[in-house]
């Protein structure tokens, strides 16, 4: 399992994995990052059937409570507002094991991507040319887009880990927010950051 999705919707995420896997469950749960929305089921899928869970090494104080990330430090005013409004991210669950950078999991590959939170990573499956991206970008109504501003603290590493993206041999695209993008992921991504790359040259003109 990836991610584990809201505490609001665990029940329906452990009916739905329990019907998909004849009631056995995932063998570990690997996150892309601990935020509310990605994490914040851990509780009820380890009660259920206690996987182990894994994720970035800079990721891993948000899972076992010591930290939040409303702790961080803003780099943006929207980030700085976020602190604020976003729900809190500390789930006090043991992590079994941390990822670093290339590291292989499971026939994946991790790829760091800090920025909207400081360990988040992608996995890049390269059997499958897919590619697993998290908060990384998201596809909002058919365009693709960057996280969010206020659950960003750091949007200038943000946008060096989407380029980072840019560079990785895919077709598939899933980001967590919004359908995936088949046959066509890499594409649509270059083509976004292209488009980023001119408006920022168009508004320094």
């Amino acid at each position: 399992m990836i991610d584990s999705g809201p505490p609001e919707a665990a029940d329906l995420v452990v009916a739905a994995v329990a019907q998909a896997t004849g009631g056995r469950g995932p063998q570990r749960i690997l996150l892309t990052h601990a935020h509310y929305d990605h994490g914040g089921g851990i509780a009820a899928v380890r009660k259920t059937w206690d996987p182990p869970v894994l994720c970035h090494r800079d990721e891993v104080s948000f899972v076992t409570g010591e930290l939040d990330h409303r702790m961080i430090k803003p780099h943006s005013f929207a980030s700085w507002i976020g602190r604020f409004l976003v729900k809190g991210s500390a789930w006090g669950e043991p992590v079994a094991r941390d990822f670093e950078r290339g590291q292989a999991a499971f026939r994946m590959v991790v790829i760091p991507l800090p920025g909207h939170t400081p360990g988040q990573v992608g996995f890049l499956h390269p059997e499958d040319h897919a590619f697993i991206c998290g908060d990384a970008v998201m596809n909002l109504r058919g365009r693709l887009s960057p996280p969010f501003g206020m659950a960003t603290p750091d949007p200038v590493q943000a946008e060096i880990s989407m380029h980072r993206m840019g560079e990785l041999e895919f077709l598939h695209l899933l980001p967590s927010h919004g359908p995936v993008i088949l046959r066509s992921g890499r594409t649509a991504l270059l083509d976004f950051l292209e488009r980023r790359v001119g408006g920022e040259m168009s508004s320094t003109r």
